[in-house]
């Protein structure tokens, strides 16, 4: 799955930094945020077995994607 935004996309560096808590894509500015909402969708998405990752979409823009297994069926 993955979620596309058409903002100005992810700053330069190791996208990987942005899933750290109280860390945010861009400076300090108008935009308010704790940077806590990329940690706690990893910590979501890991808690169901699941890996999410970020980066830069060639035409602007953030792109995230994200697994999870499939479910098992009950029997």
């Amino acid at each position: 799955m993955t979620v596309d935004d058409d903002g100005p996309g992810l700053p330069p560096g190791d996208p990987e930094r942005l899933f750290a808590k109280f860390q945010r894509g861009r400076e300090e500015g108008n935009a308010g945020g704790a940077g806590l909402g990329l940690a706690i969708c990893r910590a979501i998405v890991a808690a169901h077995g699941g890996r999410i990752a970020a980066s830069n979409r060639p035409e602007g823009g953030a792109r995230f994607s994200f697994t999870l297994p499939a479910a098992e069926s009950e029997s």
